[in-house]
């Protein structure tokens, strides 16, 4: 899985949002809101991390164990996926 160029991640009070910049906000119309969660493994993904190694990082952070975590992350994924924040 690879995050697509051209999105970041907007932190606001009590939301997260990834907004589409440069030519990407030209032809990407929609508005992605992503929970706490979710927006920590998107910039574990934005910082170079991968499917394989962010289960990990989730349970240095919170309180769930390795298995927890994999089905966050693969939850997490196929929502980025579908939202058009990445391929396959």
């Amino acid at each position: 899985m690879k995050l697509k160029e051209g999105f970041v991640l907007r932190k606001m009070p009590g939301m997260n949002i990834v907004m589409p910049v440069g030519t990407t906000a030209k032809d990407f119309r929609k508005t992605v809101v992503l929970n706490d969660t979710a927006a920590f493994i998107f910039e574990l993904f934005q910082s170079g991390e991968t499917v394989d190694t962010v289960p990990s990082k989730l349970t240095e952070i919170y309180d769930i164990d390795l298995e927890t975590a994999e089905r966050a992350v693969k939850t997490t994924v196929e929502n980025l996926i579908e939202a058009g924040l990445a391929d396959v």
